[in-house]
């Protein structure tokens, strides 16, 4: 039991640590913002890149890892693209409780049919390639 809230409480620190971190690297900065892309369009896109790197783990054409660095890149990514009142309706939505849970639930219930599917690893490999690519040549560290 004690183990279980260490883990609860673990999650909500990083959750807030991870907001934090996002946030303090996007504050007064100069957003790429892009004409007609807000929040709207963002939430629907993290939320489809969280899902497709969730299948991708439960599917285990990833690990844990590379599906968490995958996640974190591309909120990064798509923060850069948006407003300073977007930005922190996006970080709000994906460190939200039960987001992540919402989206790891969608993936291992759809398991079954996107695991068998030939459409959804080769995007996840692409997905990720790209990902890596740019991370790169930003002087990322994958």
């Amino acid at each position: 039991m004690n183990l279980r809230l260490d883990l609860l409480i673990n999650r909500r620190c990083l959750r807030a640590v991870t907001a934090a971190a996002m946030l303090t690297a996007y504050s007064g900065t100069q957003a790429n913002e892009v004409p007609g892309y807000g929040f709207e369009s963002a939430a629907q896109e993290i939320t489809q890149l969280f899902w497709l790197a969730e299948t991708a783990k439960v599917c285990a054409w990833a690990t844990r890892g590379d599906a968490d660095w995958f996640k974190l890149f591309s909120v990064r990514f798509l923060l850069d693209h948006l407003s300073e009142r977007d930005r922190l309706a996006l970080v709000s939505m994906v460190t939200q409780d039960g987001y992540e849970k919402g989206v790891r639930q969608a993936a291992e219930e759809g398991a079954a049919q996107n695991c068998a599917s030939r459409r959804w690893e080769p995007g996840w490999a692409s997905y990720l390639s790209a990902a890596v690519a740019h991370d790169n040549e930003l002087g990322g560290t994958r």
